[in-house]
């Protein structure tokens, strides 16, 4: 299963900075916003992840675990960040661990996107 492109708004608006593969066990989706909760089994946390909308929701199951590859934005938009964190969200030339922006989803939710492209079973 794979799934198209995000839009140029979008683009505009987020800085892409890896894609990755995570196992990830989805716990949760909702088809009306297109989004699913994900637990990535390494780190222990959750996230939320975007659905594309030519990716079939119906494809996906709650409680069952994925190969899945995503991938990361950061937001352009830095208001409420702190200064410390300004480095982390606005250097894009630099190669950061997934785990780095997957606990920095927990402090700043809405300035990390996460996009599912492909998911496979293990």
């Amino acid at each position: 299963m794979s799934a198209a492109l995000t839009s140029d708004k979008e683009e505009k608006e987020w800085n892409f900075r890896k894609t990755t593969q995570r196992l990830i066990m989805l716990k949760t989706k909702v088809e009306s916003v297109r989004k699913v909760a994900a637990l990535d089994v390494l780190t222990n946390l959750s996230i939320s992840v975007n659905i594309p909308e030519e990716f079939a929701m119906a494809d996906l199951a709650t409680d069952k675990e994925y190969l899945a590859t995503l991938k990361v934005y950061t937001s352009k938009d830095l208001k409420g960040v702190d200064e410390e964190f300004i480095n982390f969200f606005d250097t894009v030339d630099v190669d950061q661990n997934i785990e780095d922006f997957i606990k920095a989803y927990w402090v700043y939710p809405n300035k990390i996107r996460f996009e599912l492209v492909e998911v496979e079973e293990p």
